[in-house]
Formats: structure tokens, C-alpha cells, sequence
């Protein structure tokens, strides 16, 4: 069965995963559905696969501008899978992705969890399989096999479930859920894994009404710990970040009448939630990337939501010195992310594709298309040196689609010339 979703359905996977804050102005994107809380236990089939194998494409790229291309061999889903997936990220070691492909999912619905290791020879195969199959998987992501994801139904109901898979072939486990409450945010967590930990962010109930919350947890136990709380009425945290023990975010301050915010992005170890220390001076700051030398950053315009287009800037964490970040070929970026040499970004440009080289310092460009075409770059993402994204073509009508991914040369590797 095919539930041929194309384009337009990546678009909405893209906006659902950003987990829309309220409050700001400007233009807002549409949010992920609400859901009902998930009560049932799935178990992993991790031997199933999916009937197709990547194939070796080689993209074309401008030259003479420090070209990456030449670099990488780039593995692809082809558009029989595509169609069918709904979100999608780098584990650093595998490409993770939510799908409706199997023949009992419903329409409109991609309840299962998948995973690709890149090689000219792999399949897919079946990390999670959900019982609730009129349900979608909005968000996913891990770091080198830990995959969390956030479930959903697709039938409007208030709530949704963060699952956690510890290692490969394990059971998922739920970390938190919504907690039904009507008054409470149902907009799903956002989160971030690094190794064997896991911090995310949340809205629950509170004693004095519903709170917004920095989650962490690790294993062997998974036992959620509440490092940050604030009154949802005043405040939001967004958007964590983790690398090693120390972790960046977001806080959204709102004023009294709620038409506006400032955001700000804070730094600090897991072990001192008291020690946060506020990275920007902006008050426009969001989506922090923290990597191992610096805190990058998103800056949308004055008087738009924050999940609209911005421009990046750097936090380097030995200086304290902020500078911009040359995301050339894009002129506005969105949905940062970053690996151990490169850091990625969505480009308002669907027409060129590049990626920021964190140890030369400048852009890198991956490839650029006819302006005008019926094809286009959404939603590069990167973890370790693991880049993944996904191509579209409207050519004849078609809404073709294709999952594409590429290892990056390492910092290693650079250094040692």
C-alpha cells in the first residue's frame, strides 16, 4: 500500500518536528497534531527489512568554490521508500527514519522506526514496530545507535510518547508521556542524545499549573531527572543541545500580553543545572548546536517566530567571543545541526546545498541545482560524520522523492595533512 504523501507531506514532517513555540509574531509554522496517551508496549524486530538497497549517486556540484562533492560518495533511498517516510535524522552510524511503507499502516500514518547503516549494500531494517498503526513517529534522533523518538496518533487526540531505544535490537522504553492534562501544551518534546544519555524538553502538570521543563536522562537506569523548571505561562525551554556533560538550550521569556518574546540560549553541565550562564546578548537567539570547542546558534528576525529562517552565529566557548557564521550559499538558514568537522542546516535556497567546515572555518559546497527546477534540498541533518537529506523532484508532476546520505571527511583526517 502507498499513501504517496510527496513533497508536501516533508514539508509538514519538517515544520511538525520543529515543535512550534507560541506567542511570537510574525509568521508562525503549523504545529505537530496533538495525540492520546500511548498505554501499549512494542517490541523490535530488528531482522525485518524493507525490499530496497541504496545506490551510489554522484550529485553535481559548482566548482571552484572549495567543493565538497569530489569528497563523498552519496548513498540514496530511491523514491518507492521516500514516499513513505516521514522523519528522518543521522544517528552518526545510521540514517534513522519514521515510515508508513508496511501494508497494514493507515493512511496518512508512519507508526514504524527504521534504520539504515550506509553502505552500497545495506537494507533497511525494522528497529520498532508500532501497534498503534494509525500513529506517526514526528520526531526521531539518537547519537550511534541510542535512538529516541516521539509518537503521536493521527486522529487529533491530546497527547504524545517519548520512546527510547538504549541500543540496537533492545526494547524501547517510554520516558515520558503527556500528562492529559487540557490545560497543558500538548507540542511534543524536542531532544538530544549523546553516547548513553539522553536531555529533552516537555510540558507537564505543576502544582501551581503547567510548567515547562529540561528533562535528563541515562542509563543504565533511564530515570528522568527534572534539571529545569519554569511556570509555562512566563516561560519555555526549547531546543537542548548535548555534547559530553554539558548541554545548551533555549529560554522563552514572554511579555505580559504574549505578543512577543525574547529568546535567549544558555550553556551549562547536567550536574549544575544552578550554573546555567546565558550565551547571547541579542535576545533573538534559538536552536543552539553545541559542539566541542563552541555553541552555535540561530537568530531569526526581530518580530518573527523563532522558528522561522535566521542567520547563524558562533559562541566559542575558550574566547567568549560571538562572531557569524558564513552559511554561504544560503543567505537564511533553519534547523541547524552539527557533527564532529561539519556543522548543516536547512537552506531557504532549495536550490543549493552546502555545509559549514568547522575546522577550516568556511562553507563547503555539496551541490547546486538549476534555479527554477522541479528540484530541491530539505532538511540536511548531521551527527558525528554521518550527513543525511532529502532530494525532491516535481518533474512531470510526479513528487518524486529521494533519502539521500554521504560520510563527510573527519577532523582527523584534515589535520593530518
Amino acid at each position: 500500500m502507498s499513501n504517496a504523501r510527496g513533497p508536501a507531506a516533508w514539508l509538514l514532517a519538517i515544520v511538525s518536528v520543529g515543535l512550534v513555540a507560541c506567542g511570537a509574531t510574525g509568521p508562525a509554522s503549523p504545529d505537530a497534531s496533538p495525540a492520546v496517551r500511548a498505554t501499549s508496549t512494542a517490541t523490535p524486530a530488528p531482522t525485518a527489512s524493507l525490499p530496497a538497497t541504496p545506490r551510489p549517486t554522484r550529485s553535481p556540484a559548482a566548482r571552484g568554490h572549495d567543493d565538497l562533492a569530489d569528497e563523498i560518495e552519496i548513498l540514496t533511498l530511491g523514491p518507492e521508500l521516500t514516499a513513505e517516510i516521514y522523519a528522518f535524522a543521522s544517528d552518526g552510524s545510521a540514517v534513522v527514519f519514521s515510515s508508513g511503507a508496511a501494508p497494514d499502516a493507515a493512511p496518512e500514518a508512519a507508526p514504524d522506526l527504521w534504520r539504515i547503516v550506509p553502505a552500497p549494500s545495506s537494507r533497511p531494517e525494522l528497529v520498532w514496530r508500532n501497534p498503534h498503526r494509525d500513529h506517526l513517529l514526528v520526531n526521531v534522533g539518537g547519537d550511534l545507535g541510542t535512538i529516541g523518538f516521539v509518537d503521536i496518533p493521527t486522529t487529533g487526540e491530546r497527547a504524545w510518547t517519548l520512546w527510547l531505544v538504549p541500543r540496537p535490537g533492545e526494547p524501547a522504553i517510554v520516558l515520558d508521556e503527556h500528562p492529559g492534562d487540557d490545560e497543558v501544551s500538548s507540542l511534543v518534546p524536542s531532544f538530544s542524545i549523546y553516547e548513553r544519555q539522553i536531555v529533552w524538553t516537555a510540558f507537564d502538570r505543576g502544582p501551581d499549573g503547567p510548567v515547562s521543563q529540561l528533562l535528563y536522562a541515562r542509563e543504565p537506569g533511564w530515570k528522568p531527572e527534572v534539571l529545569l523548571e519554569r511556570p509555562a505561562a512566563e516561560a519555555e525551554l526549547w531546543l537542548p543541545s548535548l555534547y559530553g556533560s554539558h548541554v545548551a538550550f533555549t529560554e522563552v521569556r514572554y511579555a505580559n500580553d504574549r505578543s512577543s518574546d525574547e529568546r535567549a540560549v544558555y550553556h551549562m553541565h547536567v550536574a549544575d543545572p544552578a550554573g546555567a550562564r546565558r550565551l547571547d546578548a541579542s535576545g533573538h537567539a534559538t536552536m543552539p548546536i553545541l559542539t566541542s570547542d563552541a555553541v552555535l546558534w540561530k537568530e531569526a528576525q526581530e518580530g518573527f517566530n523563532m522558528f522561522n529562517w535566521g542567520r547563524m552565529y558562533r559562541f566559542d566557548l575558550a574566547s567568549e567571543r560571538v562572531t557569524t557564521v558564513d552559511t554561504w550559499p544560503q543567505p537564511w538558514v533553519n534547523y541547524p545541526s552539527a557533527g564532529e568537522r561539519f556543522a548543516a542546516w536547512w537552506g531557504s535556497d532549495s536550490f543549493q546545498f552546502g555545509v559549514y567546515d568547522l575546522v577550516r572555518l568556511r562553507p563547503r559546497l555539496i551541490q547546486r541545482l538549476p534555479v527554477g527546477s522541479d528540484a530541491g534540498i530539505l532538511r540536511p541533518h548531521i551527527s558525528g560524520d554521518l550527513l543525511a537529506w532529502l532530494e525532491f523532484d516535481e518533474t512531470g508532476g510526479t513528487g518524486a522523492g529521494e533519502l539521500r546520505y554521504a560520510w563527510l571527511p573527519t577532523a582527523a583526517e584534515e589535520r593530518g595533512r
